[in-house]
């Protein structure tokens, strides 16, 4: 089942359904119709020339990098390299992972695995806030 859109473009893409799609409609209807497809066409036409304008700017903004980048005696391989020297400067979080064993308001042990810094069980939490004591001091050797 075709949609009414490729209906449309079917009936719209030869003269012969044209005329049969028109043949009821008076000359002054036919007119608005054209007019008000000229107008598209036109905003059509003005958004290419738009987005070709851009495009050339671009391409003339590539070239004045390109020759202030042989002026200075740079190349691409020169902007890769400083890419890759600013990827090895950063340097990874180094967060350590522990067993740590605390109570519950109902006096169960519990033991949970996680880091020394971030977001707590709410539970491990109100331990700590009961019993004023710090993260670290929660850490069970596992041996």
């Amino acid at each position: 089942m075709m949609n009414i859109f490729d209906e449309l473009l079917h009936r719209l893409g030869s003269k012969t359904r044209i005329r049969s799609l028109f043949k009821d409609i008076a000359m002054d209807e036919m007119e608005r119709i054209i007019h008000r497809l000229n107008e598209v066409l036109e905003e059509k036409n003005q958004e290419k020339e738009a987005e070709e304008l851009k495009r050339k700017e671009k391409l003339q903004s590539v070239e004045e990098i390109k020759k202030v980048m042989e002026s200075k005696g740079l190349s691409m391989s020169d902007l890769n390299l400083l890419q890759e020297m600013g990827k090895e400067g950063k340097r990874k979080r180094n967060v350590s992972k522990h067993n740590f064993e605390y109570q519950t308001a109902s006096g169960d042990t519990v033991r949970w695995y996680g880091s020394t810094t971030g977001r707590l069980p709410k539970d491990f939490q109100d331990y700590l806030d009961r019993t004023g004591k710090k993260r670290i001091d929660c850490i069970v050797d596992d041996e």
